[in-house]
């Protein structure tokens, strides 16, 4: 679970931070950096697993386009800094068991941009990276009080840079690990220390790689989501939901039983029907000459639609009601305009169904899962608790004596019912939220 970011010289991004929920919902109108934040997430997510090269490319817009544009120029440097839940416990690709004793981390990572002499860009390169287990006293995450977790923070940094500034120093701490720490060279660095840990000699870091890695940015296209699939398709869900089909007929697979022959396909109907009331089951259809795996929805009065020609709106509700009643769900997931496709009046009910899914467990056979939505819904809004919503704006901001203006992407928490003395740079009222949403911005 990620409880907070930070961030600076990424897009429209300048000494940011934000603590989020386990349900958190970014809203504000169009062009007011929601979407930024999700690329921001996604590249920590793409950095603790490939090269920075590679990262870059799959994020939109050109490499350099990701470096804030400054008064000054373009900046040199993107800062990231993250403090995480971990689960107590976990597997590695490999099969091996970990145990976490501090479940609380906060990671650090900044890159910066390399020139040469001529001013032309050579790289863009790790200049600094540091992993840290979280005091309890120092722990900022209100919500986490309650919680009986796990804390070590006297252990040493995780992630460190040695004290000539060149070195990256990672330390082994897995069952019986206790040798020299790994280094790896800072002089040019391509890709992040954590992006190398593949195993659990190193747990805690392991489970910080498996967490950003594993996080589910759902872009839905019902086009892709109609297809048929093939028995060896990835069954876990796609960012497009393209391998619907196939994720379907898993879950049907393994949760099956005498007396729930559907398994949580019912539940899903039964969510769905929530939402669009005519719908009455879900049913997976498995052509073994084909040997592909393709779905119906039916509806009341005994009709069944094929994944062909079933509403987009429906497809989408599908594919996100199958990702949250997966057993297998974890991690974090970022969602867009959950509310395309939806009823105005069934609103509510979708909020409560991502509420419900998202949550803080100690439950080893139940990890814990975290929703992160944007939306420039009123109707959203409405559906929300006070500290559920985080109201995202852009700011400008002038440098009188250059004679220059640069906008910034400012996202604020501590939303009141109603207020009267507060301080308006981090609380607002929701009568003031409504208000923005009904105003465009000129944010990058």
């Amino acid at each position: 679970m990620l409880t907070r970011i930070e961030i600076d010289g990424f897009k429209s991004f300048e000494s940011f931070a934000l603590d989020l929920q386990p349900l958190s919902a970014i809203v504000g109108p169009n062009a007011s950096g929601k979407s930024n934040l999700f690329d921001a997430i996604r590249f920590l997510s793409l950095l603790a697993q490939f090269d920075i090269r590679t990262a870059m490319q799959d994020l939109r817009g050109e490499p350099l386009e990701l470096f804030r544009q400054t008064n000054s120029g373009l900046s040199d440097r993107i800062t990231f800094a993250i403090e995480v839940m971990l689960d107590r416990s976990g597997v590695d690709a490999f099969g091996t068991r970990y145990e976490t004793p501090a479940q609380r981390l906060r990671y650090e990572l900044t890159l910066g941009v390399n020139l040469s002499k001529n001013g032309i860009v050579r790289g863009v390169y790790v200049q600094h990276e540091r992993c840290t287990p979280i005091a309890r006293k120092d722990d900022r995450a209100i919500f986490l009080y309650s919680q009986k977790l796990s804390y070590n923070a006297r252990v040493a940094p995780f992630i460190k840079i040695n004290d000539g500034g060149d070195v990256l120093l990672v330390r082994q701490d897995g069952r019986q690990k206790h040798g020299r720490p790994v280094q790896l060279s800072l002089k040019e660095a391509s890709k992040t220390a954590l992006s190398t840990i593949t195993t659990a000699e190193f747990p805690h870091l392991y489970a910080l790689r498996d967490l950003l890695s594993n996080m589910r940015f759902l872009e839905i296209n019902p086009q892709a989501a109609r297809a048929a699939n093939d028995r060896f398709e990835d069954r876990k869900l796609r960012r497009d939901a393209s391998n619907l089909s196939a994720v379907l007929a898993r879950l049907k697979e393994e949760t099956s039983t005498s007396q729930r022959p559907d398994g949580v396909l019912s539940d899903i109907a039964a969510d769905l029907s929530s939402l669009i009331p005519s719908v009455s089951s879900i049913d997976v259809l498995d052509d073994p000459n084909q040997r592909q795996y393709s779905f119906n929805v039916e509806f009341t009065g005994n009709l069944a639609f094929s994944s062909r020609v079933i509403s987009d709106g429906t497809l989408r509700l599908l594919a996100l009601l199958t990702l949250l009643n997966d057993p297998d769900r974890r991690g974090v997931l970022c969602f867009e305009e959950p509310e395309n496709g939806v009823h105005e009046g069934r609103i509510p009910m979708l909020v409560e169904f991502l509420r419900a899914a998202a949550g803080v467990s100690l439950d080893p056979q139940l990890p814990s899962f975290q929703v992160i939505i944007n939306t420039h819904s009123p109707k959203v809004m409405n559906a929300l608790h006070d500290n559920e919503i985080v109201a995202a704006d852009s700011v400008t901001d002038i440098d009188t004596a250059a004679k220059q203006r640069s906008i910034r992407t400012r996202m604020r928490t501590g939303i009141l019912s109603e207020g009267d003395l507060f301080n308006p740079e981090t609380n607002l009222t929701r009568q003031e939220v409504e208000r923005m949403l009904q105003h465009t911005t000129d944010a990058a």
